[in-house]
């Protein structure tokens, strides 16, 4: 679901190629190494079944906040832009640290009521498919060479302001807010 969320938004919407790079375990890490191991051949086989090419990046896992906190495995997104640079934006994480460390857990619905049912760790998805807005807005300046498609464009409310008069005057109800 990601994967091809992130797809859509790229290649669909946006009209960028990107490369899709899994980072692994860092060399200090957090957690038992069966959990990382774990958490990569989840990302791993999400790549292969996407149908993209991917990329192993060894030990460039990601680190957020303090030791105590944790380091998650990921799906790293690098596009291009209109200069063939590269720019990590996206990201995917598969963080198994966070739901240790607050102690949650589920059942699952069809053991709930068995003799055995027994808690779940649940594992937490994060994702950022724009990275950050200032950073992909800045490409896509760039990118569009100043001339945004429509349904982006700033200037189209210029434009609805001037054909208001004539869709309204043909028994339309519009109403145009011009506060924001």
């Amino acid at each position: 679901g990601c994967l091809d969320f992130l797809s859509y938004c790229y290649e669909e919407v946006f009209g960028f190629t990107f490369e899709l790079n899994l980072a692994t375990r860092p060399e200090h890490f957090l957690g038992e190494i069966s959990t990382w191991d774990e958490a990569e051949a989840a990302l791993k086989a999400a790549l292969d079944d996407c149908g993209k090419s991917w990329k192993l990046k060894e030990g460039d896992g990601a680190f957020y906040g303090p030791k105590e906190i944790g380091y998650m495995t990921q799906i790293d997104i690098t596009i291009k832009d209109s200069l063939e640079r590269n720019h990590q934006c996206a990201t995917i994480q598969l963080d198994f640290q966070l739901p240790q460390r607050f102690d949650l857990s589920y059942f699952e619905f069809f053991v709930l009521f068995s003799e055995n049912g027994e808690k779940q760790r649940p594992v937490i998805i994060h994702r950022a498919i724009l990275g950050s807005v200032e950073r992909m807005i800045a490409i896509l300046a760039e990118n569009c060479s100043g001339k945004w498609p429509f349904w982006l464009s700033p200037r189209q409310v210029l434009h609805t302001l001037m054909v208001w008069g004539g869709i309204h005057s043909t028994v339309f109800f519009t109403v145009i807010l011009t506060e924001s």
